[in-house]
């Protein structure tokens, strides 16, 4: 096409009709100037869809992050409740003097069930490094940036500070049971336990049980404080997800 117009203009110059070689000129430009907007609209729409298709990849990672360590803090909200009736059991007891060293013995052995806090900040700490402004959904970038740069930090940190008291609980622990060898499928081993039912009325019985009630109370509310908001999070992604780039 611009060869042609080359050719027309050409022709016209050479027969001194400059109006119609003007035009044909003009026409020549627009024509380059139309090629070149269409050439940067489609390496935009192009930049635009790349973009989309990353953006969706994280958010599909995030989402299984995050229903992952969902499955996981419900897994430890059920361990506290456990830790937590344990607590209620040996508390019954001492309440009603019931001196039973089995049943002692075996609430007292899930209160020392261990509750790890953890979580995977893998895919959240892609997306910031990547830039969290390719998240274009100004919802979702303001909700997941609550929940890692707030609530679980914060979750994190209280319940380090949890971790401080286990000292005092490893105390009164040592104070209310004995190590003690035992057979547990061929292999000999060394664990503490309670030995005698009467150490249910003592002092130190009490104190470990208020400091263990204490402690798991604070654990369990501040995990499931995290779940509606992680669950809200995945919810909006899914949504986001459903948006094809």
């Amino acid at each position: 096409m611009i060869v042609l117009f080359r050719k027309i203009r050409k022709s016209l110059l050479e027969s001194n009709r400059l109006t119609q070689y003007l035009g044909y000129a003009f026409g020549e430009i627009f024509l380059v100037v139309i090629g070149i907007l269409i050439a940067l609209q489609i390496n935009t729409w192009n930049e635009n869809r790349k973009q989309r298709i990353y953006e969706l990849k994280m958010l599909r990672e995030l989402s299984n992050s995050i229903q992952k360590d969902k499955r996981y803090f419900g897994s430890m909200v059920d361990r506290l409740e456990q830790k937590e009736n344990a607590v209620n059991e040996l508390l019954h007891l001492r309440l009603t003097g019931m001196e039973n060293l089995d049943s002692i013995s075996k609430y007292f052995q899930i209160t020392r069930y261990e509750v790890l806090f953890q979580y995977n900040s893998g895919p959240y700490g892609s997306i910031k490094s990547g830039g969290i402004d390719k998240i274009s959904n100004d919802s979702i970038r303001t909700k997941m940036e609550d929940l890692y740069e707030f609530l679980i930090p914060r979750t994190e940190k209280i319940l380090d500070k949890l971790e401080g008291t286990n000292t005092q609980e490893e105390e009164l622990m040592e104070a209310l049971t004995e190590r003690t060898l035992i057979n547990r499928n061929g292999n000999q081993i060394i664990q503490r336990l309670i030995i005698d039912p009467k150490v249910i009325h003592s002092p130190e019985f009490l104190h470990f049980l208020q400091v263990h009630k204490s402690n798991t109370y604070v654990a369990q509310s501040r995990i499931q404080a995290i779940l509606p908001a992680m669950s809200e999070l995945d919810s909006m992604i899914q949504g986001e997800l459903k948006l094809q780039p």
